[in-house]
């Protein structure tokens, strides 16, 4: 998951006269029961088309209540050994080392975050055109080149413990119910599993509803 917007998710101009074509030919504006003068008159414009906007990064459906912000608290720090387990730690080094040694890897510029406002956050899948799937460590290095904040140890420990007190009222049930996600990866921090092994953390949501993936996922 990042936070901002990168070239590659930016519609070109000839995809959005498409889309309008689409609109055009397919709405049945002759049912819809509002006058729209008003909407074209002093400052209405500029805010429908913000509104739109939010529209069709939402995939065309409906945001149901408000955006949710998670205020991260200080006091939290995840601990991988006591959150999945002894001899879990924060992978240590370069990638092909024993993970033992060398600076944590994981992305400095969460810690400096007070909040994350969910209705701003990408949830990439880093898949280029023509791509049906990616190898974790590859999909690591294009988020990195993204050049956004990649959420790690810190978001998902916070949006855990929303859950756990808030349940419907949560940030993942508002995720859920607005955008349809199930699962989230939080490339942000890598583990290093009792067998050396590289890991990032992950949720995912059943389909009865329960938060599960309170383990890891191999980049």
């Amino acid at each position: 998951m990042t936070n901002n917007y990168s070239k590659e998710h930016k519609m070109k101009l000839g995809q959005a006269m498409q889309f309008v074509g689409m609109l055009l030919t397919n709405v049945a504006w002759g049912n819809i029961k509002r006058d729209i003068q008003p909407l074209l008159m002093g400052d209405e414009p500029g805010r429908i088309a913000q509104e739109f906007a939010r529209f069709v990064e939402n995939g065309c459906r409906l945001i149901v209540g408000e955006p949710k912000v998670l205020r991260l608290d200080s006091s939290h720090n995840f601990d991988p050994a006591e959150f999945i387990g002894q001899g879990w730690t924060v992978w240590r080094g370069p990638k092909d080392g024993n993970g033992l040694e060398g600076e944590e890897e994981l992305d400095v510029k969460e810690s400096n975050l007070a909040e994350i406002d969910f209705g701003q956050v990408l949830f990439e899948t880093c898949l280029r055109e023509g791509e049906t799937s990616i190898k974790g460590e590859e999909k690591l290095q294009r988020m990195i080149a993204f050049g956004n904040i990649r959420l790690g140890g810190k978001a998902f420990l916070d949006l855990w413990l929303d859950w756990q007190a808030n349940k419907e009222n949560s940030v993942l049930e508002w995720l859920h119910r607005n955008r349809q996600i199930t699962y989230l990866d939080f490339f942000g921090l890598v583990l290093r599993s009792p067998s050396g092994n590289r890991y990032v953390l992950y949720l995912y949501r059943d389909d009865d509803g329960q938060l599960g993936g309170r383990g890891s996922t191999s980049p």
